[in-house]
């Protein structure tokens, strides 16, 4: 394959790449973003617990008790949904990470390929100018001799 198609090559792969890598650097954002909802939920529910059992020491309704209860169920499911978004959004940020470093590997073996092709190249301009002076030299010589 001639370098100049590779190299053409790793610049698109390096397109994708950058693109894989926003892509990336938005699901991991989108995660913590999540796991900061939850945390946050999380500690409005450990509040929320405290209150109702210093408001239940001090003698509480049944009725009212009811509703404290309710309300922390309804923080539960609340927790349980988030957490399983939170789930998700790290999923989908693990399999975006796996993705760019996938695209980020192609493009190394690539460059790799592309500098090896060069010392060939290099290599192979060496022997011809090599050669050349040798040729040069032999002609040289035989014109000194002659």
């Amino acid at each position: 394959m001639a370098l100049a198609q590779l190299q053409m090559l790793v610049k698109f792969q390096q397109e994708k790449e950058d693109k894989l890598r926003a892509l990336y650097q938005g699901a991991q954002a989108n995660y913590q973003n999540m796991q900061q909802k939850f945390d946050g939920l999380a500690a409005y529910r450990t509040d929320y617990l405290q209150q109702t059992q210093q408001r239940g020491q001090h003698g509480m309704a049944s009725r009212q008790f009811n509703q404290y209860l309710n309300f922390i169920s309804k923080l539960d499911k609340a927790l349980s949904q988030q957490q399983q978004a939170v789930q998700q959004a790290k999923a989908a940020a693990e399999q975006r990470m796996r993705q760019y470093l996938e695209m980020q590997k192609k493009r190394k073996a690539l460059e790799l390929l592309i500098e090896k092709e060069q010392l060939t190249q290099q290599a192979k301009a060496a022997r011809q100018e090599q050669k050349l002076l040798d040729e040069i030299a032999t002609q040289q010589f035989f014109r000194r001799v002659s």
